[in-house]
């Protein structure tokens, strides 16, 4: 039975689960992206960055009350299989285990590429492969032998990472015109807004993917700490610190960096730089601040690299104990006290992928990074969108949970953040998909796939007088905390 299973007795405190949601929600993508999306929209994304607080601040209600209510490991699975169906459930473990591959050989390379952008300065390089299996291999490592170390690890890294974007931001403000600002929306022919507003809605998606990174905390909650009691906590402060540092960093971009900087034809709308802050700052910031820069996004890309490890690991455990998925992956290191067979899923396939990025770029074509974001953030939304489902139907399905709740939000809100998760999701997924279709082919592919073999496991207990679904639709006795509902 899964109340059988070893469980994980260490456990992750107040400033270490900040400093694990912080890492997650930032990572490389915030030294990458406001680039990227300033060459194509301009001073508009000062706008898109506070528009995209709104879903932001959706999403982190949902998790509020949710993680509040049902505070247990592989948060995305348990809320979906035990709150809205338990093939919405399989969909909340499998569409994330190909997203969090995606999202490990994204970080990776572009890791590879950042160092290497590095280290040309210096007249040196390394061999791509290298730089990835050396990156995902370490953090491999680190997650097999403990949360303890991992959480040590991510406190230092996310620390480093902050003085980065810190240093940035003091170091650009001095240069800040404010005629750089407007227009907000250039017009005019061969400019980005000459015919729709697609580049400012492309900035606000792109720019709220990385607060989904928020999602990490309802997945250990196993792990936490006095967990009915931090998850909010952690979400405030880290919440906090997310949305300062970067609206700080989109405002001193946009203020101080002239659009010729960021681009390759030093035209708006032109196919932005590589190297994202540290490559747009030359000439205007000094060389130690572009240093300390371009080495904090090699940092944040050890924070992603580092956190996807450590909270998807556990969703594929809880998803096990229900044998949703095979039992061996339900099972805890005595030694180290971690779903170490989990933790392998998701490191190994991507070892395995990266040296055959040449071949996957023949396919998708140069932009093999944005393609393989297509298919993580894809990955992301649905989760969202089962988890708006999830929010709706929990005052229903456990109502003392929802009635005690240490953080309750009253129905008319709830109902509304519920729906505003699902829509937004379902809006963001249409918009990415369209730079990216054969992305969006591939998980609905896996998709299918998961569906199949969901099918054949139901199936295959059935005969063996095991019901699968009910055993999916019930909270485990070690998970009976933060009141009631003990059906």
């Amino acid at each position: 039975m899964a109340d059988d299973y070893k469980l994980i007795d260490e456990q992750v405190g107040l400033w270490g689960a900040v400093a694990l949601l912080v890492g997650t929600a930032l990572g490389m993508s915030i030294f990458i992206v406001p680039t990227q999306m300033a060459a194509a929209a301009g001073p508009s994304i000062t706008i898109a960055i506070l528009v995209s607080i709104v879903p932001m601040v959706l999403g982190v209600l949902l998790l509020l009350q949710l993680g509040g209510a049902i505070p247990v490991a592989g948060g995305v699975y348990v809320y979906g299989s035990r709150l809205v169906g338990p093939f919405w459930g399989m969909l909340g473990v499998s569409v994330p285990v190909l997203a969090v591959w995606s999202y490990l050989l994204f970080a990776a390379f572009g890791f590879a590429d950042y160092l290497n952008g590095i280290l040309e300065n210096f007249g040196a390089s390394v061999p791509s492969v290298a730089a990835v299996w050396g990156l995902l291999g370490l953090f491999l490592v680190l997650n097999y032998v403990g949360v303890q170390i991992v959480t040590k690890v991510q406190i230092a890294f996310v620390l480093m990472l902050i003085v980065g974007m810190l240093a940035f931001v003091l170091s650009g403000l001095p240069h800040v015109d404010a005629a750089n600002y407007t227009p907000v929306f250039p017009s005019g022919e061969g400019q980005p807004f000459a015919d729709s507003f697609a580049p400012f809605l492309l900035a606000v998606v792109t720019l709220y993917i990385p607060f989904q990174g928020f999602g990490m905390i309802i997945e250990i909650g196993e792990e936490l700490e006095n967990p009915v009691e931090n998850i909010p906590r952690v979400l405030a402060i880290g919440m906090a610190i997310v949305t300062v540092l970067s609206i700080a960093i989109v405002f001193t971009l946009v203020g101080a960096i002239p659009i010729e900087n960021m681009t390759v034809s030093g035209q708006l709308g032109g196919e932005s730089v590589e190297g994202g802050l540290a490559a747009v700052g030359e000439g205007v910031l000094p060389a130690p601040i572009l240093l300390v820069v371009g080495i904090a996004a090699l940092i944040a890309a050890a924070t992603t690299v580092n956190t996807l490890f450590t909270s998807y690991s556990r969703t594929v455990m809880r998803a096990a104990r229900d044998e949703v998925l095979p039992e061996v992956f339900a099972d805890v290191h005595d030694d180290y006290n971690t779903p170490h067979r989990a933790v392998l899923l998701f490191g190994i396939p991507p070892l395995l992928a990266a040296p055959f990025r040449g071949q996957l770029e023949a396919i998708t074509g140069p932009d093999v990074l944005d393609w393989l974001v297509v298919i993580v953030v894809t990955g992301i939304f649905i989760a969202f969108m089962i988890g708006g489902v999830a929010l709706w139907n929990l005052p229903k399905v456990f109502p003392q949970r929802y009635e005690y709740s240490f953080y309750k939000l009253p129905m008319p809100v709830l109902r509304v953040v519920a729906v505003g998760n699902v829509v937004v999701s379902l809006l963001f997924t249409l918009l990415v998909v369209q730079s990216a279709p054969s992305a969006f082919l591939v998980v609905l592919a896996w998709m299918v796939l998961s569906t199949g073999l969901y099918v054949y496991r139901i199936r295959a207990y059935e005969k063996q007088g095991v019901d699968l679904k009910a055993r999916m639709a019930l909270l485990h006795k070690h998970e009976q905390v933060g009141g009631g509902d003990e059906d």
